[in-house]
């Protein structure tokens, strides 16, 4: 009887290509970051490098490209340059404004210095400058030259006409680009400000070049035909500075805000007339009324400050107070004390007229003060020595002077309070 063998069943391994799903997330992680490489080289934008004298405070991934309100790109790197004289600011430009990236284009800091009279430099205070885009024609391009501010006459401005204003003195903060207002409306730009110094004469000037636009002046009748508004211009000019028109620097607000030319009638002006200076016809000036006014206002309230006799008057009550101290040497401690005080009154009056402190208010409170401690000095020699005080020789006229003085400083101090304008305009008689 065959007895038949079972057959041996033979395990074979396979090896499969896959790794295992161990494997899966490292693969699909390098997967992802192949697609955003990819996607940064078609849709990451276009690296371009402008060059600034300054940074004004741009920092990489916080300062922002605009383009008509609308951001297009920030800055990635700020660098020296190579000549260490000016910073190299590296921009990352969205692909899709690549077309606008030519010869033509110009880049510059919005808030890059503070003026009051744009909002955008106010918030750089905080948030630090924008750089703004403005595109242009031309061939494609990777290297620009930035501004610190936006240029003073735009490309695309229309006609302007040119004049030259002599102002005496310096010119302050003014700048290319500052306002020229007429009656307040605004009606050109500084175009140059510059120093001219006359070898022949030694003398140093300091010209300021304006460009008014005809448009914004709204002249009636019909526009020249040839496009040259020049001898319209002059004529308008002529007659108003017939009447007192002039230019002065200004600033708005006062002693803070920007500089900027003002055209305006002035009361009284000699008469003067619009002047050719080698080819350049130029507007007659007048002296500022802001920062020279209040600076002579400040000289005369200090004049009229030294010109008060309240100098001599502490100098009196101190001779007076000397006297007194040495009658009642041997009286009560009360008028001791009351006499070192009106010392110390005295002594801040003098520091307060050392400092000529233009404040009336203090000055008012410490003669109050002075002529109140006086007044008790007095009542207390009376309380104290009472009948005495007939006997001590001197006592009695000595406390009446003490008391006529302090009488004076308190009027002194009311006058005063009522009229603060007598510093400036001097005692007026006053209406019954």
């Amino acid at each position: 009887m065959n007895s038949t063998r079972p057959r041996r069943t033979q395990a074979q391994a396979r090896r499969s290509w896959w790794p295992g799903w161990i494997w899966a997330v490292p693969v699909a992680a390098l997967g992802v970051a192949i697609w955003l490489g990819i996607r940064a080289l078609v849709h990451g934008g276009e690296t371009v490098t402008v060059t600034f004298d300054n940074a004004y405070g741009m920092q990489p991934r916080d300062t922002k490209v605009m383009m008509l309100g609308v951001k297009v790109g920030e800055v990635s790197d700020v660098a020296l340059a190579k000549d260490g004289k000016h910073i190299e600011a590296t921009l990352k430009i969205d692909s899709d404004e690549k077309k606008y990236l030519r010869s033509g284009t110009k880049f510059f800091l919005r808030g890059g210095q503070i003026d009051l009279s744009d909002p955008a430099s106010l918030k750089a205070m905080v948030s630090g400058p924008e750089i703004d885009m403005e595109p242009g024609p031309g061939k494609p391009m990777d290297h620009f030259n930035g501004g610190d501010r936006k240029p003073a006459l735009p490309p695309d401005h229309g006609p302007m006409v040119r004049y030259g204003v002599r102002f005496d003195g310096a010119v302050g903060g003014l700048k290319d680009g500052a306002a020229v207002e007429l009656r307040g409306f605004h009606v050109g730009t500084v175009t140059r400000v510059h120093l001219d110094y006359d070898a022949s004469t030694g003398a140093l000037h300091t010209p300021v070049q304006i460009a008014i636009d005809p448009s914004s002046l709204d002249i009636k009748g019909a526009a020249p035909p040839n496009g040259d508004w020049r001898p319209l211009v002059d004529g308008m000019l002529k007659r108003l500075v017939a009447q007192g028109l002039r230019a002065r620097l200004a600033q708005d607000p006062p002693l803070v805000g920007p500089s900027k030319v003002s055209l305006d009638f002035a009361a009284g002006a000699a008469n003067a007339a619009l002047t050719d200076d080698h080819g350049e016809t130029i507007i007659p000036s007048m002296p500022s009324s802001n920062i020279d006014a209040m600076t002579s206002r400040a000289d005369q309230i200090i004049k009229k400050i030294d010109d008060l006799p309240i100098k001599q008057i502490g100098e009196q009550i101190q001779g007076i107070t000397t006297r007194i101290n040495g009658l009642a040497a041997s009286a009560s401690p009360q008028i001791k004390d009351s006499l070192k005080h009106i010392d110390h009154s005295v002594a801040q009056i003098d520091r307060t007229l050392q400092k000529v402190s233009p404040q009336i208010g203090p000055l008012v409170a410490q003669l109050r003060r002075t002529a109140s401690e006086a007044d008790q000095a007095v009542a207390a020699a009376n309380r104290t020595l009472g009948s005495d005080a007939a006997s001590q020789n001197g006592l009695p006229e000595a406390l009446r002077e003490l008391t006529d003085a302090a009488r004076s400083v308190r009027a002194l101090a009311d006058y005063l309070d009522r009229h603060p304008e007598a510093l400036i305009r001097g005692k007026q008689k006053e209406k019954p």
